[in-house]
């Protein structure tokens, strides 16, 4: 029996299928909100602004050195995430501060940020601990300070903005992640409810067959309960055993 995805079937999907579709939503949103608040963990992050200003010998160089300091940005970046710097920033840490985390670790929780035509950018780290967050910014700042004087020669480094230990988590986005566990909870209901519906070979009424199949109606044959079929059948049990009764032969 084929079906037409069409107005009417998704009005009869939801009415004879709305309960699987509030209960497979509800229990959707109901998943998103464990996985959100007890399953994925927390992460927090603080930045750190820098501003990077070589110094020219002359006034007639000023405009020209400012467009090579922000064209060497993105070497910053490079050096920023790469070891050069985190191996450092890491035996920092672990001496000064107790905070341990592996090179690894560090290269996938910085992130570099710049906007165009700007000396200043920004370093990003992101982490499970809202403190150590901050503290691991500050100490790439600090380090990359001290190492970019003698790798590329940078004689005015400025930490403009350090890094506050955040108040919030970034993430996970809770409201945003309980809509998307609500929203897939409901899809998922309708396409169990369509497939239900599409593969479902049983004839629901006469005017199927009447008005689509075009077959003519010659009646109606109506279900017989169970129970009153048992009685029916005792009672002819009962008219069969009195009729073949042996009739009783008095002596005189």
């Amino acid at each position: 029996m084929e079906q037409a995805i069409t107005l009417d079937f998704i009005v009869k999907l939801v009415r004879q299928y709305w309960k699987a579709l509030l209960s497979l939503t509800i229990l959707g949103g109901t998943i998103a909100i464990v996985v959100t608040l007890w399953i994925i963990q927390p992460e927090y992050q603080a930045n750190v602004q820098i501003l990077v200003n070589r110094k020219h010998s002359s006034a007639g160089t000023d405009l020209t050195g400012q467009q090579a300091d922000v064209q060497m940005i993105t070497t910053y970046k490079e050096l920023i995430t790469k070891p050069v710097i985190l191996k450092p920033v890491r035996y920092a840490l672990q001496e000064e501060t107790k905070v341990q985390r592996s090179l690894k670790t560090l290269e996938q929780a910085v992130s570099v940020t710049s906007t165009a035509n700007s000396q200043v950018f920004s370093i990003a780290v992101r982490d499970h601990d809202a403190k150590a967050s901050a503290v691991i910014a500050n100490q790439i700042a600090a380090t990359f300070k001290a190492q970019v004087r003698q790798i590329i020669k940078v004689n005015n480094v400025t930490i403009i903005a350090p890094a506050e230990t955040p108040a919030a988590p970034v993430s996970p986005k809770r409201i945003t992640n309980i809509l998307i566990g609500l929203v897939g909870g409901f899809l998922f209901g309708v396409t169990y409810a369509g497939i239900r519906i599409l593969f479902n070979r049983r004839v629901q009424s006469l005017g199927y067959l009447t008005e689509e199949l075009q077959l003519t109606g010659l009646g109606l044959v109506n279900h017989q309960p169970q129970e009153s079929t048992n009685t029916n059948q005792q009672v002819i049990r009962q008219l069969q055993t009195q009729s073949v009764e042996k009739p009783t032969i008095k002596r005189v």
